[in-house]
């Protein structure tokens, strides 16, 4: 345990070695709109795309933890980056939990150094026929696929229906990249340099054992058979999807903290009775509120990351009960961040409207990410209060 312990304190350490690199080139990653492949590589060679990835293939087959610390501290050096591990990561969760041993040894067989993906599981639209021996996507799109620009092979989401055309489940398939389409449409406020492209499908064949049912992985029942004495491959999938998308969030704020306190000792006051910043009663008070919204957010991710962590190891699958609470934790967490960041952008000043402003960058890249649905405060309390009342939670998906 002990050994494992280092290991995971080495990854952390490797994941915050790369904090300055990664903030001297935020404004590249931007304006190319895709993350360069110097930071590629050397995310490659930290391992961080293959936190969760099984051993057996290449892996370094952690937890949710070290995942989750290794992705706060890229994302405190550039959001984009930090978004793209975060998701590229976590698909290597939901295939390992999702598909068969033969899918595996074909996606990891010739060359698993190279594996890298991306995926959306809800599609804009995707018309899908039963053929012999699996799938024909005749027409398929998919927007926001993170990480398209980099990967190698994708999931994506598929509705299955009847002769009727009624929804009978919602499949996962995954598939090579260079089946695919990828449409130069990521032209966004934020998170410009995740290249969360569109794609297309066209008349493209999935073998029945590239495809899985969403609904069954979501309730743990996984098809990786192989994998079942892991506990890393019992995680709750949705709950730890969701995570993935909130804790670059968490970086992100913690580096707008970074950023106030290196500005604060030169910044001059102006009509609040002291020469700097620094020594004004308010901005202490409000540096001590954004930092403790900050440990809120932190406490409420974290517990999160224990709940999953546990459940997996104790060999049960996360009740649904737990599930909504993870995403009411999530939502909640996404909220004390946005409010911990307004806060440093009101004590910071105007200065941050000037382009090349790291706050502003900082800025922009939240609230893209703030806004994503699955994070709403919203809508996960609201689910998780009707649970509590009694009644079934709103959700399609948990």
């Amino acid at each position: 345990m002990t050994k494992l312990k280092e290991f995971d304190n080495i990854l952390v350490e490797k994941a915050s070695s790369l904090v300055p690199k990664l903030r001297e080139r935020a404004k590249e990653t931007e304006e190319i709109r895709r993350i360069p492949e110097t930071s590629i590589m050397e995310l490659k060679e930290a391992g961080m795309f293959k936190l969760l990835r099984p051993k057996r293939y290449g892996g370094l087959q952690t937890n949710m933890k070290t995942y989750a610390d290794c992705i706060v501290e890229i994302s405190r050096g550039c959001a984009s980056t930090g978004w793209i591990v975060a998701l590229c990561a976590i698909r290597e969760l939901m295939v390992a939990e999702s598909f068969t041993e033969k899918t595996h040894l074909e996606i990891f067989g010739e060359n698993e150094e190279d594996v890298l993906f991306a995926g959306v599981y809800e599609p804009r639209k995707c018309i899908a026929k039963k053929v012999v021996g699996g799938y024909l996507v005749e027409e398929g799109f998919w927007m926001f696929c993170s990480g398209s620009l980099h990967a190698t092979w994708g999931y994506f989401g598929m509705a299955i229906t009847d002769e009727d055309g009624k929804l009978v489940d919602q499949a996962l398939m995954t598939v090579p990249f260079d089946e695919l389409e990828i449409m130069d449409d990521w032209h966004t406020m934020g998170l410009k340099g995740t290249g969360s492209n569109s794609v297309k499908m066209t008349n493209v064949f999935i073998p029945e054992h590239r495809c899985v049912s969403f609904s069954e992985v979501l309730n743990g029942n996984f098809n990786s058979q192989h994998l079942r004495d892991i506990p890393l491959y019992n995680s709750a999938l949705f709950p730890s999807l969701i995570l993935s998308l909130g804790l670059p969030g968490l970086g992100v704020v913690k580096a707008a903290m970074d950023f106030f306190q290196e500005f604060l000792p030169n910044r001059r006051a102006s009509h609040i009775g002291v020469e700097y910043s620094k020594d004004a009663t308010s901005t202490h008070l409000l540096l001590a509120d954004a930092s403790l919204k900050i440990d809120t957010a932190e406490m409420h991710y974290y517990r999160v990351v224990h709940e999953i962590d546990s459940w997996a190891e104790s060999g049960k699958h996360m009740d649904r009960h737990a599930r909504v609470k993870t995403l009411a934790d999530i939502g909640y967490a996404n909220q004390m961040c946005k409010e911990a960041l307004d806060i440093l952008m009101l004590a910071s000043g105007s200065g941050f409207v000037y382009e090349g402003h790291p706050l502003q960058r900082i800025f922009r890249d939240f609230w893209t990410l703030y806004s994503h649905r699955s994070l709403s405060p919203t809508i996960t309390k609201e689910n998780y209060g009707r649970v509590l009342a009694g009644l079934e939670s709103n959700a399609l998906r948990y």
